[in-house]
């Protein structure tokens, strides 16, 4: 099979969860297969670092190479870190498990991993990002060009996503210059002298660009560079669905973030069978209805991207 040549930087796609259990993991590696399914070079990099387990959902028993090496090796190629499975268009970078170091990255060790993702040669990157609002874990995120926020229809998952999107616009706005910040912080404490608590996001964003206008219209264009989606997993009620919808709501009242909602996977009892087979559930069952749902994502990011 003849694999085509990327002409354009590959597109990078984060999928992270405000808690575990959800089944992040799950939906990175099938989106990759989804990916790879409509010839699409991918590559799915283990991120979740201490617990990887990506090669798993795969169906890789055993890894030759690991993000460690990337990191112990000045000149390391980190093309030569990819393993292939029986799909050509597909590959695998995992995380490490033999250096209990990897899982508390130190800032320079991050930046080197950042840097070196952008020379692999593929169409699509999909980054498994550990649960939670771990700086490693937000900062992969923000880097990614598009970011995935995996969740189950369960009070205590939604809580933790709305966490999770919290924790990600407080370090985005890390970011920003000095007096944008100090202006901020000064907003932030007049909020909690006249009303007991910090208000929402999207009233803080009110207040800037009422009282400081030009550094509101800063955090507005930071902001723009925030390329949100979301995925519902493990839908069983009808009901269930209507959760993208609801969130995608309370993100633009709250935060004033748009939400893309890129659909919903079914709760299937053959994805703990395959995991147990040690198989790609995508490759034991391409006729499921999740693997449909996945290539008809993964068919509108393609398309949407090539007409862009």
């Amino acid at each position: 099979m003849n694999i085509p040549v990327c002409h354009t930087p590959a597109q990078i796609w984060a999928v992270a969860s405000g808690k575990g259990g959800v089944g992040k993991s799950f939906i990175a590696a099938n989106l990759a297969m989804a990916f790879a399914a409509h010839e699409q070079r991918t590559i799915l990099i283990d991120l979740d670092l201490g617990s990887a387990n990506a090669h798993t959902c795969l169906g890789i028993n055993q890894t030759q190479h690991t993000l460690s090496q990337l990191l112990n090796h000045r000149d390391m190629n980190i093309n030569n870190l990819v393993e292939r499975g029986h799909n050509p268009f597909i590959g695998l970078i995992s995380g490490s498990d033999d250096d209990f170091d990897m899982a508390n990255l130190k800032h320079f060790q991050k930046l080197k991993i950042m840097r070196n993702i952008k020379h692999l040669d593929a169409d699509y990157i999909i980054l498994d990002l550990g649960a939670g609002t771990g700086f490693n874990t937000l900062d992969f995120f923000l880097f990614a060009d598009q970011g995935i926020l995996a969740v189950v229809p369960e009070p205590t998952s939604i809580e933790n996503t709305y966490r999770f999107v919290k924790s990600l616009l407080a370090r985005k706005l890390k970011s920003l210059p000095h007096q944008s910040q100090t202006l901020i912080h000064g907003i932030l404490n007049k909020q909690k002298k006249t009303m007991g608590k910090v208000q929402s996001f999207a009233a803080l964003l009110n207040d800037m660009l009422e009282k400081h206008p030009k550094h509101g219209q800063i955090i507005q264009t930071s902001l723009a560079t925030l390329n949100l989606n979301l995925m519902v997993n493990q839908v069983i009620d009808p009901a269930d669905i209507k959760l993208g919808e609801s969130m995608q709501v309370v993100f633009q009242r709250y935060f004033t973030l748009a939400l893309n909602y890129l659909g919903y996977l079914h709760h299937d009892a053959h994805v703990v069978r395959a995991l147990k087979q040690r198989e790609s559930y995508f490759q034991l069952y391409p006729q499921s209805r999740n693997a449909t749902c996945l290539l008809r994502i993964t068919e509108k990011i393609i398309t949407k991207q090539h007409s862009s």
